[in-house]
C-alpha cells in the first residue's frame, strides 16, 4: 500500500467535494473520503469508540459507526459516478471510470505527479495504477513523461484532451453528491467537512 492526501477539500470530491456553489471541489469529496477510509483502519478510536472486543451481534452493530459508514459512503459515490459517466453523452464515448477520473483529478490538481505518489494517494497497489494509467494515455487523456534528471521515473501530464473533458467529468460528480445530500442542510455539511478535516489532521 502506497499513503494519502478522487468525501475532497470539501464535503463534494470534500464526502467525491461540495456539490453546491463551487463544483471544482467536488473531486476534494472523493479524496477525503477515501483519506478518511484508511485513516479509520489505523487511528485509536479509544475516546469514542470502545475497543474491546465484543460479540458477534455487537460487532455488527458496528456497522453503524463511522468507519464502516465513511466506506459506505466512499463506494456510493464511486458506483454513483460511474453510472452518471454512463448516461452523460459527452462523458460515455471516453469510457472513463469514477477511480480513472480520481486519477486525472489529482494529476491535475498537482496532488500527484508519478504512478507511486497515486498509489499511496489513493491506497492501490502499483500493478493496479499502472493498468489504469495505461488505459488511460491509450484514451489520450493522460501521458507519461520522462524526467530530464532521471530516466528511471516518469512523470504524469493531463493532456489537452484530458484538460477539455475534466469539467464535464466533474459535472457529473457534482449531481451525484448533491444527489447524495439530499436532505442535508449545508450547515451539517460544512460540520462534516470540519470532522473530517480534523480527523486527516489527526492523522
Amino acid at each position: 500500500m502506497c499513503g494519502r492526501d478522487f468525501v475532497g477539500q470539501h464535503l463534494q470530491f470534500m464526502v467525491l467535494q461540495r456539490g453546491y456553489r463551487r463544483p471544482h471541489c467536488a473531486t476534494a469529496a472523493l479524496t477525503i473520503v477515501a483519506a478518511a477510509t484508511i485513516l479509520c483502519k489505523d487511528v485509536d478510536m479509544n475516546a469514542i469508540y470502545e475497543s474491546k472486543s465484543m460479540g458477534l451481534k455487537k460487532s455488527m452493530e458496528l456497522n453503524n459507526n463511522l468507519a464502516p459508514l465513511l466506506s459506505q459512503v466512499r463506494m456510493a459515490m464511486l458506483s454513483g459516478v460511474d453510472q452518471e459517466f454512463l448516461h452523460d453523452k459527452d462523458v460515455a464515448s471516453l469510457e472513463v471510470t469514477a477511480a480513472q477520473f480520481v486519477i486525472i483529478a489529482n494529476v491535475l490538481k498537482g496532488h500527484a505527479n508519478s504512478a507511486c505518489e497515486l498509489c499511496k494517494f489513493m491506497d492501490y497497489d502499483r500493478g493496479a495504477m499502472s493498468r489504469m494509467i495505461d488505459r488511460l494515455e491509450t484514451k489520450g487523456l493522460l501521458r507519461r513523461v520522462a524526467l530530464a534528471h532521471t530516466r528511471r521515473t516518469m512523470a504524469l501530464e493531463v493532456t489537452e484532451a484530458g484538460k477539455a473533458a475534466f469539467p464535464k467529468m466533474q459535472a457529473c460528480l457534482t449531481k451525484v453528491v448533491n444527489r447524495l445530500l439530499k436532505g442535508v442542510t449545508k450547515t451539517q455539511v460544512r460540520e462534516v467537512e470540519k470532522t473530517l478535516k480534523q480527523m486527516l489532521a489527526n492523522s
